[in-house]
């Protein structure tokens, strides 16, 4: 299928690793320029080489999103680079960590806050008059499955990513219809957010499961019930995000599309 991507203007927010990585990688290969935004710089450069060793364009923005300085630097650069508004726009910056609700203060759950929600909700804010005034344009968010079905050990994330959907539904009725906005909300993907020591994820997986490395990892797809029994790989978001971005879908807007497993199991 010819998802018609080619020479689209593509911004990528979260775009250094994980599922930010193989959704610029993903508009790359479909004939896209993707502009990549983190605040990971060394993360950045690596996906740079790699993509031009490929001969596949790209750019990228170091920025931290999380704030009103960053969102401006973007919204600067992206202009220079672009030389116009964004085609589409991927907002999938965002952080979590394993906590319980008593476990996290007022500051951790803030900083979650700025980071997974005020960041999309500047992002927009700023181009998405733009998108409109320019004839039109995509936008995708990535959730989560837990914002349709919270856990009781990450809270603050799962609020956070609830948030992000509440306000692409609101953006989707404002923006229709020239702006079509939607969401994708993985289940468990396995990113560096798994095995990076920062965030420690598999860790308390395998303390809360008593089990080491991928033993750890099937308990909790077992325990979580989710049919396709794997977790699943950045690549298949990546699909997902450029499918639901792309001229394709487009009748689609104000969605949410899980790729989770199976995770979910309301109809609504």
């Amino acid at each position: 299928m010819d998802l018609k991507l080619n020479g689209k203007r593509v911004l990528v927010t979260g775009g250094a690793s994980g599922i930010g990585d193989a959704i610029v990688r993903t508009f790359a290969h479909e004939g896209a320029f993707p502009i990549a935004v983190d605040i990971n710089e060394a993360g950045l450069e690596r996906q740079a080489s790699e993509l031009e060793r490929l001969d596949l364009p790209s750019a990228r923005i170091v920025a931290d999103l999380s704030t009103q300085e960053g969102v401006d630097r973007v919204v600067s650069e992206g202009a220079a680079i672009f030389g116009a508004a964004p085609d589409i726009l991927i907002n999938n910056v965002g952080t979590g960590t394993l906590r319980t609700l008593d476990e996290t203060s007022d500051e951790d759950f803030h900083r979650t806050l700025e980071l997974n929600l005020f960041a999309m909700v500047r992002i927009c804010k700023a181009f998405l008059p733009e998108m409109k005034e320019a004839g039109g344009g995509s936008v995708v968010s990535v959730t989560s499955d837990l914002s349709r079905q919270p856990e009781d050990s990450i809270t603050d994330y799962a609020a956070s990513k609830a948030a992000v959907a509440s306000v692409a539904k609101s953006l989707a009725r404002l923006y229709a219809p020239t702006v079509r906005v939607n969401c994708v909300a993985p289940g468990p993907i396995y990113t560096p957010f798994w095995s990076d020591e920062q965030y420690g994820w598999q860790k308390k997986v395998e303390g809360a499961y008593g089990k080491e490395g991928t033993a750890a990892l099937d308990a909790l797809i077992e325990d979580r019930g989710i049919p396709m029994a794997r977790m699943g790989t950045p690549e298949e978001v990546g699909a997902a995000v450029a499918f639901l971005a792309s001229e394709v879908s487009g009748f689609t807007t104000g969605a949410t599309l899980g790729v989770d497993g199976g995770s979910i199991r309301a109809l609504f």
